[in-house]
């Protein structure tokens, strides 16, 4: 996707953190995020995938404006953002809005839940209290929360119920982007069904663009128009999600969908047991990241760093052998 048909997109952002050495961990240079680019578009809503440490959570925060990377560009609606004049930029901190992944660390523990919600309009400075309650309870309506809950605070609330809050504090703020990070993985089977439903709703209902950050592929396997699945600080995979569970171009994404429960035993692919555990980002190898723990890595794959390129209309992998592997 170019950048000019994104509301929302990123182009080669790197992003390292300079670790100093602990009685448990030597200093070094951990590599978050390696020259990645991606795009979000208008009404779109985009799956981001891949392990704890690869570096999702850490292109959520920069997308969202929440942290600036070392390399590269964000841009909202064309413009990059780093060259916004102030007013600009908290426009588009307004309009981009991030739903945490813990609903219990998320929330001030001090603040009654409908001053929790209604901070995005004090912060504006919009409307009297009485509008900013008006609207508050409007919106506590719309998340399944009840106007009899405004003075409560947040333990009073059960995960799910608090994940509702933080939902509710986004939409305050009439954003055009929701960046949820992981909104669903601290909570119960059930809950989750019922904030994914929620997001859904809220999506069609304030014509929302969302990227949903998680790694669950079943959770996105449902709600998203693409996904870009991640491994170790880059994409290795990108297409529309029909696609992507249909013929995937990559072993690491091969061996993530395979992993996925199944009901029925007989419908079940071939399991992809992957070789050792993740690489630590501290130690990125060679040539293609994944060759350590993919059962079809040859000689190249440990010298040769494969390009993301389109195999096929729309479908982007990093992968030497995806042709041969894959069929293509």
């Amino acid at each position: 996707m170019n950048a000019e048909q994104a509301i929302l997109s990123g182009r080669d952002i790197r992003k390292r953190f300079l670790l100093k050495a602990s009685p448990t961990s030597p200093s070094g240079v951990l590599t978050a995020l390696d020259g990645v680019s991606l795009g979000a578009a208008r009404g779109e809503t985009l799956g981001i995938a891949g392990e704890s440490g690869c570096g999702k959570s850490t292109l959520g925060k920069i997308l969202s404006g929440l942290m600036e990377p070392d390399n590269g560009e964000v841009r909202y609606l064309g413009s990059l953002i780093r060259e916004l004049a102030p007013e600009a930029f908290n426009a588009f901190r307004r309009r981009t809005q991030m739903i945490f992944q813990d609903p219990f660390s998320s929330l001030n523990p001090r603040m009654r839940v409908g001053d929790i919600i209604a901070e995005p309009l004090v912060i504006a400075g919009e409307s009297s209290s009485a509008e900013r309650r008006s609207t508050v309870e409007t919106i506590m309506g719309k998340v399944g929360l009840t106007a009899e809950q405004y003075n409560r605070f947040p333990h009073e609330f059960s995960g799910g119920q608090r994940q509702r809050i933080g939902i509710a504090r986004a939409l305050a703020a009439s954003p055009e982007i929701i960046i949820a990070d992981e909104p669903v993985s601290s909570l119960d089977i059930s809950i989750q069904a019922q904030i994914i439903n929620l997001l859904q709703a809220m999506k069609a209902e304030y014509s929302l663009s969302l990227v949903i950050i998680s790694h669950d592929l079943s959770v996105l396997r449902h709600i998203c128009d693409r996904v870009a699945i991640m491994y170790l600080g880059i994409i290795v995979e990108s297409t529309s999600a029909a696609e992507l569970f249909r013929r995937c171009l990559h072993p690491y994404t091969e061996a993530l969908i395979a992993a996925i429960p199944k009901i029925d035993a007989g419908t079940h692919p071939k399991r992809c047991i992957l070789k050792d555990d993740l690489p630590s980002p501290l130690a990125v190898p060679g040539g293609c990241r994944f060759h350590p723990r993919c059962r079809y890595a040859e000689t190249i794959c440990r010298r040769e760093v494969p390009p993301l390129e389109e195999k096929q209309g729309g479908h982007f992998a990093a992968c030497h052998f995806s042709n041969a592997i894959f069929g293509i």
